[in-house]
């Protein structure tokens, strides 16, 4: 894939829609190809994480592991989607695992080439780590409310034995 198709790829992405040109052709040359095969592990849970991924072609599930082993699929991401981004912002663990769902094209965004990239265009790096930053407080938002939802059936059931 050429860089004006990585750009191509990389527009098609609401997380880096309305960047200036010089920027997202920045953002274009420094990302890398990867092409996946349905049913491939394209990142694990639990191993270390330095990239960010985009969809430009394909589909993919996120899982995580409950504690009897079992996988539970929390979201499907198509394209123009996004997964790994907690990577660009920590050296934290890989939070969940993301397995191809059909034959995928992707590009991958590095932590250090992100961070390069916001210092050569700060504006554009600042509106992509505040996108970064909504997407992020949306998901705990979400995970609160799931957790409130939980605790609240969990009371209900122990006090229906009571």
């Amino acid at each position: 894939m050429s860089a004006p198709e990585r750009l191509v790829g990389l527009a098609g992405c609401p997380l880096f829609e309305g960047l200036e040109p010089d920027a997202l052709a920045h953002l274009a040359d420094v990302s890398t190809l990867r092409a996946v095969r349905r049913g491939e592990t394209v990142i694990r849970e639990g191993e270390q994480g330095d990239c960010l991924f985009v969809i430009v072609e394909g589909r993919v599930r996120t899982e995580k592991r409950t504690p009897a082993g079992d996988s539970w699929t929390v979201r499907f991401h198509d394209r123009g989607g996004v997964f790994g981004e907690l990577s660009l912002l920590d050296r934290v663990l890989r939070s969940a695992t993301v397995v191809a769902e059909a034959d995928c094209t992707l590009l991958a965004i590095d932590r250090d080439r992100f961070h390069e990239f916001g210092d050569r265009h700060p504006g554009a790096g600042l509106l992509v780590t505040r996108r970064l930053a909504e997407r992020l407080a949306a998901r705990l938002r979400r995970a609160n409310d799931d957790v409130v939802t939980l605790f609240t059936a969990l009371v209900h059931e122990v006090e229906r034995k009571l």
